[in-house]
């Protein structure tokens, strides 16, 4: 019996001695490499290197501008005197009328209405047909609608007069009559009336007045700069705008709204400066607005560098023990700090203790919580370290693991909650870009996904809505430069 229990001492002994021992990680010469993309977790689908994946958007669009000029150009084409000079009839009869003061030239909504009113008088010039109408009292009338003609990358406006006439008032002299007709439809032709019309209409070309288009179009590009105090940073947004289409005509000459929709593909991000958009020449069509009643989706980009996560999680493990067998084996967690490696996340640990070098993991960032957090639930072990560990011990790793993986998962998911809500906070409400002005309302958030760069995580969050923009711009001289084009209705 003590020569069995002497030689059980004798084996147990190196083994009591070899579980109380540290081991040490075998080196690599590398980090670790976790597969491409496409050989991701069947679970989590793979990210895409393009991260403009937003829907088009519809913004209505409001353009505000004062068409006076417009009005004072129609008012100059009305003739201010009218005389026989010119005319085939001047050899047997003379006329002259004068107008009472200025013409009356009303714009309310895109449609035109012209009164002016003249006192003259007609003689005939020594004929059979002696007679002499002194005075004679006459209008002239016209309406037509303003339409919008696309020149250059501005909007300019034509003229069509779709009803003219001339008449006589009834307390006009009519003691005789010296033409073929009742002077009432003679008087038409003496005042030249298709020359009037032709006049109306040259007073407003394309090449007189027109709105700037291209400069709406750069206030939706943006970017849009909103300072964000609480997080000592700005939010920055984009409009990208697609295109442009422009319909009708509203309200008077001081004030007439032309109203639109631009497609945009939006997006905003949190930068320290607002960078300059990228120039893009308008593209402005006329045509039927859309129907639909979808939200306004702006892509919210959250930037978080890994810098920033490394320091989450050596404040969150920092020497953090971990037991790895039932003697008294114990690791420490020394440091640890996160990259980016083939478009995940990778995760340095280098260990202390009784386990003694780098360990590596490596996973896909997901976005959960209604994308309030970022986390990575597929966290494995790297392979490299897998066998660098199992070296020491046939299914060693798998002890590491379970003691290790679900500290770095917990570490790993960052709360992006207080930057999202920031910056729905500071989208909703009104911006100005130049002379265009935004009111928006952000009104719910849906996920998108989170992508790995050498630089850091970028969460993508489509913020939907409603919004709206309006531009106060001024008629000005045409200055051609930008295509614009007709879209076929």
């Amino acid at each position: 019996m003590t020569r069995h229990v002497s030689h059980s001492f004798r084996i147990l002994l190196p083994a009591l001695l070899l579980a109380g021992c540290s081991h040490s990680i075998p080196t690599s010469t590398s980090k670790p490499v976790p597969p491409p993309l496409t050989s991701a977790v069947p679970t989590f689908p793979a990210q895409t290197k393009d991260d403009s994946r937003a829907p088009m958007s519809h913004i209505p669009v409001q353009i505000k501008t004062d068409l006076t000029p417009i009005q004072a150009a129609i008012r100059n084409a009305i003739p201010e005197k009218i005389t026989e000079a010119g005319h085939p009839l001047g050899q047997e009869f003379r006329w002259t009328f004068v107008r009472n003061g200025p013409p009356d030239v009303h714009i309310q909504d895109g449609l035109v209405a012209i009164h002016a009113e003249y006192k003259g008088d007609i003689e005939s010039r020594g004929s059979a047909r002696a007679c002499r109408l002194d005075p004679l009292y006459a209008t002239i009338d016209a309406s037509g609608k303003l339409t919008l003609i696309q020149n250059g990358d501005a909007l300019a406006f034509g003229f069509e007069p779709t009803q003219t006439s001339v008449r006589t008032k009834p307390d006009s002299d009519a003691r005789c009559n010296m033409f073929n007709a009742p002077v009432s439809e003679q008087i038409p032709d003496l005042f030249g009336l298709p020359e009037i019309k032709t006049a109306l209409a040259e007073a407003v070309h394309p090449q007189g007045f027109g709105i700037p288009l291209q400069r709406i179009w750069d206030d939706l590009g943006g970017p849009m700069s909103m300072p964000v105090a609480s997080l000592n940073t700005r939010a920055c947004m984009y409009g990208n705008p697609r295109e442009m289409i422009l319909g009708g005509q509203k309200g008077t000459a001081q004030e007439t709204v032309i109203s639109g929709t631009a497609k945009e593909m939006p997006f905003i991000t949190y930068e320290a400066t607002c960078t300059e958009a990228a120039p893009t020449v308008a593209l402005v069509n006329s045509g039927s607005f859309p129907a639909d009643n979808k939200p306004y989706t702006l892509v919210a980009r959250i930037p978080l560098s890994y810098q920033q996560i490394s320091h989450q999680l050596q404040s969150k493990l920092f020497h953090q023990s971990l037991p790895l067998d039932n003697v008294s084996e114990t690791a420490v967690i020394e440091r640890v700090s996160a990259s980016d490696a083939n478009g995940r996340a990778l995760v340095t640990i280098e260990m202390a203790g009784d386990l003694k070098g780098t360990i590596y993991y490596w996973g896909t960032p997901h976005l959960e919580e209604g994308g309030r957090t970022i986390s990575v639930p597929d966290l494995q072990m790297a392979n490299e370290s897998k066998s660098a560990i199992d070296s020491i011990r046939i299914g060693y790793w798998q002890l590491v693991d379970r003691e290790l993986n679900n500290k770095l998962r917990q570490a790993m998911a960052v709360d992006i909650s207080p930057q999202v809500d920031r910056l729905k906070q500071t989208v909703t409400g009104t911006h100005r870009s130049g002379g265009t002005t935004m009111d928006i309302l952000i009104t719910r958030q849906q996920p998108d996904h989170v992508r790995s760069t050498p630089q850091g995580l970028t969460a993508t969050i489509m913020l939907e809505g409603t919004a709206n923009a309006t531009g106060q711009i001024t008629l000005e001289e045409q200055s051609p430069r930008a295509q614009l084009r007709e879209q076929g209705r």
